[in-house]
This record gives structure tokens, sequence and C-alpha cells, in this order.
């Protein structure tokens, strides 16, 4: 008898979640690596540091690495290859990312210079080094989204992670070994430009990997000639995919950037920590994202509104499972937790990293209507209900911070995640007639278009 097609469609959606997932898994625990490795040998003020600036170089990347690179990923699934016209816009991205690099370069020498907390006066004395090892490692990480992008698009999403999620943090891992055993730098000035070092030499090792992985599963095409008409809207589509993904990284990052502002580098190592383990909560719902939207792109292209429901439902179901366990975890012995991993010092870690995860759990419930907006071209609305949930992010960050330190920090991200991921729903429902959540049932409010 001949299978259903919901249960063909989930069948593949697990295998490919597995595998996508399975990934995510090892990935994300090789970046909690990193925070242990990097917290045990030169202690909380590093890992705050590095934090601070791992956290100003994602957000320097997001009009490439997502505004560019999701408007890639869009090209390459409808046609479902690497055509001519989308290796044309691959390549004006990376002219992109070289001019991003460049001007994130600039603008982080005069932070340094010009800045007066704890973490600009840490580095100022390797400021020119230090930042021209991460804006190498900027460029390289562009490149190497485009790359992703690509590789998404033509339906590889796990082959696609294999460089970001497996090579780079194990290389980061063994190049901070090295910096701590080899080198035994004197202060954190000199400890930051040994970790700052391994960062470049492990994104561009996964730079020159990922390439190399792209030009095996693809064929070569000729360039096509963009007209500037084109190039036109292509840059106005990347800007409102940058704007809103901007926005969204921001609204993850905001937290982290004003707690290291208010309370210093200690505190930032801290709630560092406690975010990587939270983050264990999330990878399910990250990894099944990344099958949401090369699906969303291509029932919606067909009209298959129904397909497109089905696949909400079955993707918000399976994250909300992934997300569920860590919360119970993090109750019954999350300060054993984070004393066993990362030392006595990072048991106040615990609690703004239970706050967190359940603020996960949230999302996961809601589902991918982020991706459902987007991939329905609907990325001026993302835009907007991601400033509103930054500007409750904000506000409740300088009410809570100053006050509660790290309980405040998690606090305002939960709050603010909590209201953006309603909003995503709403719109998403009213923009195309599909309940992302787990429930996946409640009627259209409108007619789907």
């Amino acid at each position: 008898m001949a299978a259903r097609p919901g249960g063909l469609m989930l069948r593949k959606l697990i295998s490919q979640a597995v595998s996508v997932a399975g990934l995510r898994v090892v990935g994300t625990g090789l970046g909690v690596g990193v925070s242990i490795v990097l917290a045990r040998a030169f202690g909380t003020e590093a890992l705050g540091v590095y934090s601070f600036c791992i956290a100003l170089m994602m957000l320097a990347a997001v009009p490439i690495s997502n505004g560019w690179a999701g408007m890639l990923l869009r090209s390459v699934a409808k046609q479902g290859r690497l055509d001519g016209l989308s290796r044309s816009m691959a390549r004006y991205g990376a002219m992109g990312a070289l001019v991003t690099a460049s001007i994130a370069m600039v603008a982080g020498a005069l932070a340094v210079s010009f800045g007066s907390n704890d973490i600009a006066q840490a580095l100022e004395p390797v400021a020119f080094s230090a930042i021209g090892l991460l804006a190498i490692a900027l460029l390289a990480d562009q490149v190497s989204a485009l790359r992703m992008a690509s590789l998404r698009g033509i339906d590889r999403p796990a082959l696609a992670q294999i460089p970001e999620m497996i090579l780079r943090p194990a290389l980061l891992i063994c190049g901070i070994g090295l910096v701590w055993a080899l080198l035994q730098p004197e202060g954190l000035a000199q400890t930051m430009l040994g970790v700052f070092a391994a960062v470049a030499v492990a994104a561009l090792a996964s730079a020159v990997v990922g390439q190399w992985i792209l030009s095996r599963v693809t064929q070569v095409r000729p360039l096509r000639d963009v007209d500037p008409e084109t190039r036109r809207m292509w840059i106005a589509s990347a800007a409102a995919l940058a704007g809103s993904a901007g926005l969204v990284q921001l609204n993850g990052y905001i937290d982290l950037l004003l707690l290291g502002g208010m309370r210093g580098a200690e505190e930032t190592g801290l709630y560092r920590a406690g975010l990587q383990i939270a983050m264990l909560a999330n990878f399910g719902y990250i990894a099944l994202n990344m099958l949401a939207g090369q699906r969303f792109s291509n029932f919606l292209a067909q009209g298959d509104t129904a397909s497109a429901a089905q696949s909400a439902r079955y993707l918000a179901r399976l994250a909300l499972l992934t997300a569920l366990p860590l919360p119970i975890v993090l109750l019954i012995a999350g300060e054993w937790l984070f004393t066993l991993l990362f030392g006595p010092e990072f048991a106040p870690a615990a609690t703004p990293a239970l706050i967190v995860s359940l603020g996960f759990c949230f999302s996961a419930g809601i589902g991918m209507a982020h991706a459902l907006l987007i991939m329905s071209h609907g990325e001026f609305i993302a835009m907007r209900t991601t400033a509103v949930a930054l500007a409750i992010n904000v506000a409740l960050c300088f009410a809570l911070i100053p006050a509660y330190g790290l309980i405040g920090a998690a606090l305002a991200n939960v709050g603010a995640s909590v209201c953006w991921n309603i909003l995503l729903w709403y719109f998403a429902r009213q923009r195309t007639g599909i309940d992302s959540s787990f429930l996946g049932f409640l009627a259209p409010s409108t007619r789907p278009g």
C-alpha cells in the first residue's frame, strides 16, 4: 500500500533533521567546548572580552552573512541549482564581504582608541594586531555564509554546516590550547591576541574547506552579466533582509553587549557561559530552521499552501520536543553542571541559563514563523516586528541590568523573545494563512496570499 504524502514528508523531514541536528549537536558541543577551554585556561575576564568582540563581529557580518546570503538562498532554492545568475550574485556578495571587513576594521580601531570600558582598555596595547585578526576572520565568515546559502539552496543542509559546525570550533579549541600550553601569554592583552589569532586561522580553514565542498557538489556554470537595474534590485532586497536579520542578531546580542558595557568583562564571561548552555535548548530549532527556508520557498512558489502548513507544523513540534529537556536538567542540577564544566566561579550562570532556555522553549513552540515570513517576501514585516522586539529588549536591559546584573539580562532576553515570536506568528499567519506553531490547526484569519 502506498504511503500517505504526509507520512513521507514527515519521514523526510525527520531524516534531514536528524542529520542536520546531529551536526548541530556536535557543533554546539564544540562551541561550548571553546568557552570551557577559554574559561579554564584564562578565566572569566578573557571569556568576557572574547564574547564581547565576537558578538560585535557577528553584527558586522550581517549585511552579507544574513542579507546577501539570504537572498542567494532564495535564488538558488527557486532554481534548485547554482546557475549563472546565482553565481554572479555570490560573486557580488564576496566583493561586499571585503568592503564590510575593511569598514569593520577601521570602526574597531576607533572604538578601542576612544573606548573607556575595561574591555577596550584590555585590548588597547594590542589593538592594531587584534582588530586585524578579527577582520580576517570576519571576511572568511562572510564568504562561508555565502557558500552555506548555496548548499542549503540545493537541499544539502547537513553538508553546508560541516566546516562551520565541526572544523572551525575544533580548530579553535586546538588553537586556544596551543596558546595556553606553548605561548603562555602574560596579561590579558597578550592572551586575547593569541586567542584572536586562533579565531582567524580557524575561520580561514573553514572557508577554504567549505569552498572545496561546494566545488565538488555543484556544476560550474558561466557567470551571467548583471545589468545595473538588477544590481539595484539585489541591493534593495539584500538591504531589507539584512535589516531584518541585523535586528534579529542585535536583539540576540544586545543583552550581552549592554551587560558588558554596564557591568564589565567578568559578568559578561559568566553570562556568555550561561547563554551557551542555554543554547543547547535551541539547537533543534536552529537545525530545523535551516530546512524550513528551502521548503517554504519551494512550496510557496508552487502555490502549495497545504504542504507548507504541514511542514511548518511538523517543524515546530520537532523543535519543541528537542527544547524541553534542558530546562528540566538546569532546574535540577544547574549549579552543579556549571561548576563541573567551567569551574566553581561559574555557578552563578546557572539561573540565567535556566531563564533563557525557557525562552527558547517558547520560540520552538511558535515554530518557524520568521522563515515563513522571509520566504513569502515578508522581510519588511519581519524587520518591523524585530525592531519592536529590540526596543523592548533595550528598555528591559536598561531597567533590569543595573539592579539585577545577569538575571536582569536574562529576563530582558526572554521578555523580548516572547513578544517577538508572538508578533512573527501573527503576521506570518496573516500573510500566508499558515499557523506556524506546534498546534498548527488554527484557521487562517485571511485568505492565503
